[in-house]
C-alpha cells in the first residue's frame, strides 16, 4: 500500500506540476491586463457555479468511488445519476441567473452565470470515466489529461486578456479545461456507458450519495459564503481586491490539497477495515502537510507587501494587507479539509456533517460583522473564528476515527511556530528595506532568509519529521 500511495502521489503531482506551473506563470500576466473590477464579477459567477459542482464532484463521484466492486449495470446507474443531476444543475442556474444579476446589481453576473453553467453539459462525456480512473487509482492517465487541460487553459486565457477580452478570457479558459479534460478522460479511458433504470439494491448507495452531496455543498457554502457577502456589502472595486487576495492565498492549496485528497480518499476506502494504517497514514499527512503548508502560506504573509508590486503591478497593491491576514488562517485550513477523506471513507457522514454545522453557526456571523470593515475584516473574521471551529472538529474527528486527540496536535503546533518566527523576520527585513533598494531585491532577501530560518530551525528541532518530508519528495521524483 505504501508503495501505491508513492506512486498515486507521484502522478499527481507531476500532473499538477506541469498544470499548475503554467497556471502560476500566466496568471501572473493576466492580471497585469485584468482589473479589480473584472475580477469581482467572475468571484459571485464562481461561487454559484462551483457550489453546485460540489454536490455533483462530492456526491455522485464519491459514491462511485467508495463502492468495493461496481459492475455495467451499476455504473449504468451512476450514469443516470449523473445525467438528471447535471441537467438539473445547469437549469437552476440558467434561472437564477438574471436574479442573481439583480440582486447583486451588476447586470454582466447573468450572462457569465449562464455561459458557465454549459461545464455542467460538458462534463457529462467524461464524468463517468474520469471517476473509475481515480477509483482505480490509474493517476498517470489523469494527470497527462490534467495537465494538457491545464496548460492549454491557462495559455489561452492569457492571450485573450492581452487582446482586452477582460473577464471573457477567464470564462473561455474555464470552458477550454473543463472540455479538454473530459474528452481527455473519455480517450484514457474509453467506457461506452449507457443510462440504466435504477434498482432497490442501488438504494443505499444512493442514500450515501445523497449525504456526501448534500454535506459537501453546505460545506461549500459555508465556507465561500464571504464571497456572497463580499459581493453585497462591498463595493465592486473591494469586492476586487478581496478576491484578488483570496485566489492568491488559496492558489497554493487550490493545487496541493486535490493532490492529497484525490490520493487519499481511495486510499483510505481500500484500507477501511485496517484501524493501525488508518491513524497511521492520517497522522503523517497533517504532520508533513504542516511542514508544507506553514512555510508556504506565513512566508506569503511577510512579503505580501512586496510581493504584490513586484510581480501585479501597483494597481494591486492595495490588497496586500488582506492577503497577509488572510494567509495566516489558510494553513489550519488546509490542515483541516484532511478529515475529510478518512471520515467519508468509513462513512462517518454524521461527523462531517456536525462539523459542517458547528462551522456554519460560527463563520456565518462573523464574515457578517467582518463584511462591514472591507476585505481586511472578512479575512480577520477567517483568522480568529477558524482556529476555534478547528479545535472543536478536529476533536470530534479524531474521537471518531479513534486517533489521539494530542497526538493530531502534536503534529502540527511546532511548523506554526517556527513559521511564526520566519513570518516576523520577513515583514521586519520588508519594513527596513523599503525605499532603499529595489522591490525584487528586497523580495529575494526576504524568501532566502525566511527559508534559511524555517528550514534551519526545523532542522534542528524537528529533524527527522524533515527527513521524512525530503524523502518522500526523493521517492516522487
Amino acid at each position: 500500500m505504501r508503495q501505491l500511495v508513492l506512486n498515486s502521489l507521484k502522478w499527481v503531482a507531476l500532473g499538477k506540476l506541469v498544470g499548475q506551473s503554467v497556471r502560476w506563470l500566466t496568471t501572473i500576466f493576466t492580471l497585469r491586463f485584468l482589473f479589480p473590477e473584472d475580477y469581482a464579477v467572475i468571484a459571485l459567477a464562481s461561487f454559484f457555479t462551483s457550489l453546485l459542482w460540489s454536490f455533483s464532484r462530492s456526491g455522485i463521484a464519491a459514491a462511485l468511488i467508495r463502492e468495493k466492486e461496481v459492475d455495467e449495470r451499476l455504473i449504468g446507474e451512476f450514469f443516470t445519476l449523473t445525467i438528471i443531476a447535471h441537467f438539473l444543475l445547469f437549469a437552476l442556474l440558467q434561472i437564477s441567473a438574471p436574479y442573481l444579476a439583480d440582486f447583486y446589481d451588476d447586470q454582466r453576473l447573468e450572462a457569465v452565470v449562464r455561459v458557465t453553467s454549459v461545464t455542467f453539459i460538458i462534463a457529462l462525456v467524461g464524468f463517468i470515466p474520469g471517476t473509475l480512473l481515480n477509483r482505480e487509482m490509474r493517476f498517470k492517465k489523469l494527470s497527462v489529461v490534467d495537465a494538457t487541460a491545464e496548460s492549454v487553459s491557462a495559455l489561452s486565457t492569457v492571450t485573450l486578456a492581452w487582446a482586452g477580452f477582460g473577464y471573457w478570457s477567464i470564462i473561455a479558459g474555464i470552458l477550454i479545461l473543463e472540455t479538454i479534460k473530459q474528452f481527455g478522460y473519455l480517450i484514457k479511458n474509453t467506457v461506452w456507458v449507457f443510462p440504466k433504470r435504477f434498482t432497490a439494491k442501488t438504494k443505499s448507495i444512493f442514500e450515501f450519495s445523497w449525504k456526501a452531496a448534500l454535506q459537501a455543498t453546505i460545506g461549500y457554502a459555508i465556507f465561500n459564503v464571504d464571497i456572497a457577502i463580499a459581493g453585497f456589502y462591498l463595493s465592486t472595486m473591494e469586492l476586487g481586491y478581496y478576491q484578488f487576495a483570496v485566489m492568491l492565498a488559496m492558489m497554493p492549496a487550490a493545487k496541493v490539497l486535490p493532490l492529497l485528497r484525490q490520493v487519499a480518499y481511495p486510499v483510505y476506502s481500500k484500507i477501511q477495515e485496517d484501524p493501525e494504517g488508518i491513524e497511521r497514514y492520517f497522522l503523517k499527512s497533517q504532520r508533513l502537510s504542516a511542514l508544507l503548508f506553514v512555510p508556504v502560506f506565513f512566508g506569503l504573509a511577510g512579503v505580501a507587501n512586496t510581493l504584490i508590486p513586484a510581480l501585479f503591478g501597483d494597481k494591486w497593491a492595495p490588497a496586500a494587507l488582506t492577503l497577509s491576514v488572510y494567509c495566516l488562517s489558510m494553513p489550519i485550513k488546509s490542515l483541516e479539509q484532511l478529515f475529510g477523506p478518512v471520515l467519508k471513507s468509513l462513512n462517518k457522514m454524521n461527523v462531517i456533517i456536525g462539523n459542517t454545522a458547528i462551522f456554519g453557526v460560527v463563520l456565518v456571523p462573523s464574515f457578517l460583522i467582518g463584511a462591514q470593515y472591507g476585505g481586511v475584516g472578512l479575512a480577520l473574521s477567517w483568522l480568529l473564528t477558524f482556529f476555534f471551529c478547528f479545535i472543536i472538529n478536529a476533536y470530534r474527528s479524531c474521537n471518531a476515527i479513534n486517533i489521539s486527540f494530542k497526538s493530531c496536535l502534536s503534529a502540527i503546533v511546532m511548523p506554526h511556530i517556527i513559521g511564526l518566527l520566519m513570518l516576523v523576520i520577513c515583514f521586519t527585513l520588508g519594513y527596513c528595506l523599503t525605499n532603499v533598494v529595489s522591490v525584487w531585491i528586497i523580495l529575494v532577501v526576504q524568501v532566502s532568509i525566511g527559508a534559511f530560518v524555517y528550514m534551519g530551525l526545523t532542522w534542528i528541532i524537528s529533524k527527522k519529521d524533515l527527513q521524512e518530508l525530503l524523502h518522500l519528495f526523493k521517492k516522487k521524483s
